[in-house]
């Protein structure tokens, strides 16, 4: 394939002239590849990188150059399917997660984002992510998780996927290590805490309402 080869650019030009994904599986192996066996994988990588524009710098190696052009790559078009194609990858190596790349799932798909971590069982990551959801609902660091507004009480309810963390919940709730059970508490907490916030700005909601609505009487 063109992008196991110095031309990794072209194989994204390729990619989008033919309307195909783009390559983005192969290009995250090769940078897991190489940040796990440097010193076995690193030979050609300077002249791939370079031929490709990521220049050579001081403060960075090979394996954050490959990283850097990686996330060059993704930020071009942050859709979930590419996201998806990295995200895969890592989950699957394993590798540590970006924070660059959760960044872009939090805001493009949290809930997609979410159900792909429990799919490989990185459920730490799904709970952390399902935590952060929760809270960005609330009203904490909304827009990181692509959130126009959150609870307030002079607005509707914000939807939020509880299916999805019904399935966090049931993969934790079959372990039975202590981890897996402090994750599934702490999961149960937030849940438990925003159904109680929803509830009162329920209330709040529908009293603003029938006071906003209630007919006027002459005295």
């Amino acid at each position: 394939a063109v992008v196991s080869t110095q031309s990794t650019g072209q194989a994204f030009l390729l990619a989008e002239s033919h309307d195909l994904p783009a390559p983005l599986s192969s290009l995250t192996s090769r940078c897991i590849s190489l940040a796990k066996l440097p010193t076995q994988t690193s030979a050609g990588c300077g002249d791939w990188l370079s031929h490709n524009e990521v220049p050579k710098t001081e403060e960075l190696g090979t394996v954050e150059r490959a990283w850097l052009y990686l996330q060059r790559q993704v930020e071009q078009d942050p859709s979930w399917k590419n996201l998806k194609q990295v995200l895969s990858q890592i989950l699957a190596a394993p590798y540590p997660e970006p924070l660059w790349l959760l960044r872009l799932c939090k805001k493009e798909d949290p809930a997609a984002t979410i159900r792909l971590c429990t799919q490989y069982s990185n459920l730490e990551l799904a709970v952390y992510l399902s935590i952060g959801y929760i809270g960005a609902i609330s009203g904490k660091e909304t827009a990181e998780y692509g959130l126009q507004s959150s609870l307030q009480s002079n607005l509707p309810p914000v939807y939020l996927p509880y299916a999805v963390f019904d399935q966090v919940l049931l993969q934790l709730k079959e372990k039975q290590d202590r981890v897996s059970l402090d994750l599934y508490q702490d999961l149960i907490n937030e849940t438990n805490s925003h159904i109680a916030l929803l509830s009162q700005v329920t209330e709040d909601y529908e009293l603003l309402h029938r006071v906003k609505f209630a007919p006027l009487t002459m005295t």
